[in-house]
C-alpha cells in the first residue's frame, strides 16, 4: 500500500501517524528525546503571581493603572493584620499591640506600620507635628482618647473600632526590597510571641491574597493531575477490558498532557488558575481520540488503517479545539492571550504526541479478541433511533429547546467574584469580610481629581457618606487636622507627614487623590451596589478617574465577560466553518450549528440553578472550550456517515453505519471524559470545579444531541455532498 494518501478532513494531519509507521526508529527516538525534554522542563513550570495580570487589558482603565502603578517609587504593597478580641483591648493588650507594630518595621522591606498608634493630635505652636493620643504609657481610659480624636471629625482612619474589639496594622512593604511572602512569614512568627491567648489575628492584602492563590495552585495542579490519570485509567480498565487497549488508549495521552506543561515553560508563560485546567482538559481529549483509533484495530483493523480511517477525524477535532483555545486571543487580556495560545498550540502539540505514540504502540501491543461491552452501542442506538423516528418532530422540539435556552443564557450576569479564586479551607475570605465589616475593606479605590479644593473638598464629604467616617485618606482629611478644611495643605504642611503617605496622597501632576477603602466589589449584590454607587458619585462630581484593583475588577471583568463571549461566537463560526470546509460541504453547516450550539446554551442558562446566574470568565471559557471538543463527536459520527455515504447507502443506512460504528466509542469517551474531569470537581478551587463542572455537563448534553438531533438532521437534509 503507497504511503501517500490524498488529503481527507483532517487536512493531512493523520500522515504524521503514517511517517512513524515507516520510520518506526527515528520516531521512536525523536519521541524519546521529546519525552526526555518535557520530563526536564517540568521542574521548572512556575505559577502567576501578579493578580492584577487576571483584569488588566490594552483600556484606557487598564493604561491608568499601569501608569499609577508606575509612578510608585519604591513599588509599595500593604499586608494587613487584623487583630480581634471578644472584649475590649485592655490598656495592656493594646501596649503589647504597640511593641508588635514597632518590631514589624525592624522587619527587612516594611517601609511604614499605620496604626492606631501613629495617630497625633492637631499640631500647635508648642507641638509644630502634633502630640501621640497614645502616650508613652497606655492608660485605662485610652478608648476616651480615641472618641476625642473621632469628635474631632479629620476623618483620618483610627484603625481601631469603636467598641475596642478589633485593631488593623497596615504594613507597607517595599518589593523592590523583599517579597510579600518573605514578609509574611516574619510576621507568622512575632504575632505567636505576643498575642495573648484571648487575641486572634489574621494576615491578608491584595499580594498576600495573589500569594496564598498561587501556594494552593501549585498544590491543586499536581493532585488534578495525578488523580486524573488514575481516574481515566481505572475506567478504561472497566469499560475497556482489556489491559493493552488501555495502555494504548491513555499512554499517549498522559505523554501530550505532559508537554503542554513542559510548553508552558518553553514559552515563559506562567500557570494560573485558568491554564491549571488545560492538562486535564488535553488528558482527556487524548484518551478519546485513542479510544477511537484503538476501537478501530479491536474491530479487526490494522495500526495503518485506523490512522487512516480515524487519524483525519482525530486530527480535526484538534483542529478546532485549538480554533476554540485561539479564539480567546480577542480578549485582549494578557492572561488569557497565554491561555489561549498555551491551549491551542498545546492541542496540536498533544496530537502530535499522540498520534506517533499511538502509531508506534499498535506495532508491538496486539489487542485482544474480547469484545468491548455492549451497553454503551445499545444506548447509541436507542437514542437515534428515537431521534430518526420522527426526524421533524426531533429537530422542531430541539429548536424550541435551544430558543428557550438561549433566552435563559441571555439573562445570565457578567460576574467575577475575586474570593472565589481563594482555596476553600482559607481563612482569608472570613477575614477579608471582617475587615469590611470593621474598617470599610481590604481594597482600595483611588480617585483621582484635578478639580479645584471646594470640588475636592465636597467629594470628599459625599464619599464618607456613602461609606462612614474611617474609611478614606485624602488631603482633605489632613487639612481638617491642621484645622483648615477649606485650604488645600501646602508643601511645608505636607512635609510634616511621611514622605511615603505625601506620595500616595498627591500625584506628581499635582492632582489630588481620594483613597477608599471598600471590600471586594463582586463579593454580593449589596457590595456590588454600594462600590456601582461610590463610582458613579465620584465620577459624577469631576473626578478624572477611578482606580484600584476593585475599579479594575469591577469594570474590568464585564468588558472581559463581554469580549469572551465575542471570542465563543468566533469559535462556534470558526469551528463550524472548519468542519464545513474539511467535509466539503456547505449543507453541513446547520447540521453543524445546532446541534453543537444547543448544548451550549443548556449548560449556560444551568447557570441559574447552581451559579446564581453568574457569567463569569472562567463560565465562557468553560463554554468556548466544550464547542471545540462537543464538535468532536459531531465529526466522528459524521466520518462514518459520509463514508457510508460514498459507499452508496442511503440517508437512513448511512445513520445507522454512523451510530453502530462510531456510537458505542462516543458513549464510551464521554464517560471516559467524564470521569476524567470529574476530579476538577475535587479541586479547592471553585473557578476549577465551575470549569469541570460545566465541561461535564455540556459534553453529556453533546452526546444526546449528537445522537438524537444529528442524524434527525441528516436525514431531513439528505446531504450528498460530503467526502473524506
Amino acid at each position: 500500500m503507497p504511503d501517500r494518501v490524498p488529503l481527507g478532513i483532517g487536512f493531512g494531519s493523520e500522515r504524521i501517524g503514517f511517517l512513524a509507521l515507516r520510520f518506526p526508529k527515528a520516531a521512536t527516538a525523536a519521541l524519546l528525546a521529546l519525552v526526555a525534554f518535557i520530563a526536564l522542563s517540568l521542574s521548572h513550570v512556575t505559577f502567576d503571581k501578579d493578580i492584577h495580570r487576571t483584569f488588566l487589558s490594552d483600556s484606557p482603565l487598564s493604561q491608568a493603572q499601569r501608569a499609577y502603578a508606575a509612578e510608585q517609587d519604591p513599588p509599595l504593597s500593604t499586608v494587613l493584620v487584623h487583630v480581634e478580641s471578644p472584649e475590649p483591648l485592655t490598656a495592656q493588650q493594646m501596649g503589647a499591640l504597640r511593641d508588635l507594630s514597632l518590631d514589624f518595621e525592624f522587619i527587612e522591606g516594611v517601609t511604614a506600620v499605620a496604626s492606631p498608634f501613629v495617630l497625633r493630635w492637631p499640631p500647635d505652636r508648642d507641638a509644630p507635628s502634633g502630640t501621640p493620643v497614645f502616650g508613652p504609657e497606655i492608660a485605662e481610659n485610652f478608648a476616651q482618647d480615641l472618641t476625642a480624636f473621632r469628635t474631632l471629625q479629620t476623618g483620618l482612619p483610627t484603625f481601631v473600632t469603636s467598641s475596642a474589639t478589633a485593631v488593623l496594622l497596615a504594613l507597607s512593604v517595599d518589593t523592590n526590597q523583599t517579597t510579600v511572602t518573605q514578609v509574611v512569614d516574619q510576621i507568622a512568627p512575632r504575632l505567636d510571641r505576643v498575642l495573648q491567648p484571648a487575641l486572634s489575628a489574621r494576615i491578608t492584602g491584595e499580594d498576600v491574597i495573589s500569594a496564598e492563590i498561587v501556594a494552593g495552585l501549585k498544590d491543586s495542579l499536581i493532585s488534578l493531575n495525578i488523580w486524573g490519570v488514575l481516574a481515566i485509567a481505572l475506567a478504561a480498565c472497566i469499560l475497556l477490558r482489556d489491559l493493552r487497549m488501555v495502555l494504548l488508549a491513555t499512554a499517549p495521552a498522559v505523554a501530550g498532557a505532559a508537554g503542554v506543561l513542559a510548553l508552558s515553560v518553553w514559552l515563559g508563560y506562567p500557570i494560573t488558575v485558568l491554564s491549571n485546567v488545560i492538562p486535564v482538559l488535553l488528558l482527556v481529549l487524548g484518551v478519546a481520540d485513542g479510544v477511537h483509533l484503538a476501537g478501530h484495530i479491536k474491530s479487526g483493523g490494522t495500526a495503518r488503517e485506523a490512522v487512516s480511517a480515524v487519524g483525519p477525524a482525530c486530527g480535526l477535532t484538534a483542529l478546532t479545539t485549538a480554533v476554540a483555545f485561539a479564539s480567546i486571543t480577542l480578549s485582549g487580556n494578557a492572561q488569557l492571550f497565554e491561555f489561549a495560545i498555551l491551549g491551542a498550540v498545546g492541542t496540536l502539540l498533544s496530537f502530535v504526541i499522540v498520534m506517533v505514540s499511538f502509531a508506534l504502540l499498535a506495532k508491538c501491543l496486539p489487542l485482544s479478541n474480547s469484545p468491548l461491552p455492549k451497553s454503551p452501542a445499545l444506548v447509541a442506538q436507542v437514542l437515534a433511533g428515537l431521534g430518526t423516528a420522527r426526524p421533524g418532530v426531533t429537530v422542531a422540539l430541539c429548536f424550541a429547546l435551544l430558543t428557550g435556552a438561549a433566552w435563559g443564557f441571555s439573562q445570565t450576569t457578567a460576574w467575577f467574584p475575586l474570593y472565589q479564586n481563594l482555596p476553600d479551607d482559607s481563612a482569608m475570605v472570613q477575614t477579608n469580610d471582617r475587615i469590611a465589616q470593621d474598617f470599610g475593606g481590604v481594597f482600595q479605590m483611588i480617585i483621582e481629581t484635578d478639580g479645584d479644593w471646594d470640588q475636592t473638598h465636597a467629594l470628599v464629604t459625599e464619599l464618607e457618606g456613602l461609606t462612614g467616617a474611617g474609611t478614606i485618606l485624602a488631603e482633605v482629611d489632613v487639612a481638617r487636622w491642621l484645622g483648615r478644611p477649606t485650604l488645600r495643605p501646602t508643601s511645608k504642611d505636607m512635609a510634616a507627614l511621611p514622605e511615603a503617605l505625601v506620595g500616595q496622597l498627591r500625584a506628581t501632576s499635582g492632582a489630588s487623590r481620594i483613597f477608599v477603602s471598600v471590600p471586594e466589589p463582586m463579593r454580593s449584590p449589596d457590595t456590588l451596589a454600594a462600590f456601582d454607587k461610590l463610582y458613579d458619585t465620584a465620577r459624577a462630581r469631576g473626578a478624572q478617574r477611578v482606580l484600584g484593583l476593585p475599579t479594575i475588577m469591577r469594570r474590568e471583568a464585564v468588558d472581559l465577560v463581554s469580549q469572551l463571549s465575542m471570542g465563543l461566537v468566533a469559535a462556534a463560526l470558526g469551528a463550524t466553518l472548519l468542519v464545513a470546509l474539511a467535509f466539503r460541504s456547505a449543507n453541513l453547516v446547520p447540521a453543524l450549528i445546532i446541534p453543537n450550539t444547543l448544548p451550549l446554551m443548556l449548560t449556560g442558562a444551568s447557570l441559574h440553578l447552581w451559579a446564581e446566574g453568574q457569567l463569569t470568565p472562567t463560565a465562557v471559557l468553560a463554554l468556548t472550550i466544550a464547542f471545540g471538543i462537543a464538535i468532536d463527536d459531531t465529526v466522528h459520527f459524521l466520518s462514518r456517515y459520509a463514508a457510508a455515504r460514498n459507499a452508496g447507502q442511503s440517508e437512513r443506512e448511512a445513520v445507522k453505519s454512523a451510530t453502530r460504528a462510531a456510537g458505542q466509542v462516543m458513549v464510551v469517551t464521554t464517560l471516559l471524559l467524564t470521569i476524567g474531569l470529574s476530579v476538577t470537581l475535587l479541586s479547592e478551587f471553585t473557578p476549577i470545579r465551575l470549569f469541570g463542572g460545566m465541561m461535564i455537563l455540556t459534553l453529556w448534553a453533546a452526546l444526546l444531541v449528537d445522537l438524537l438531533l444529528l442524524p434527525a438532521l441528516l436525514i431531513l437534509k439528505g446531504s450528498r455532498h460530503v467526502s473524506v
